[in-house]
């Protein structure tokens, strides 16, 4: 398992940094990264955000 460490910004301010565990064998699409974001951070749900790598 690898680590894959981002940053969340919204309004091109800083809101968090992650990190996300996966496995290099699958590949990572935008869809789990926002399903993971919006799960540790519920109040950026609906709301347009960027994730920097």
């Amino acid at each position: 398992m690898k680590e894959l460490i981002f940053d969340v910004m919204l309004n091109g301010r800083f809101v968090c940094t992650l990190k996300y565990r996966f496995c290099p064998l699958f590949p990572i699409t935008e869809e789990e990264l926002a399903k993971f974001v919006e799960e540790k951070r519920p109040s950026l749900k609906g709301k347009n955000y960027k994730i920097a790598i």
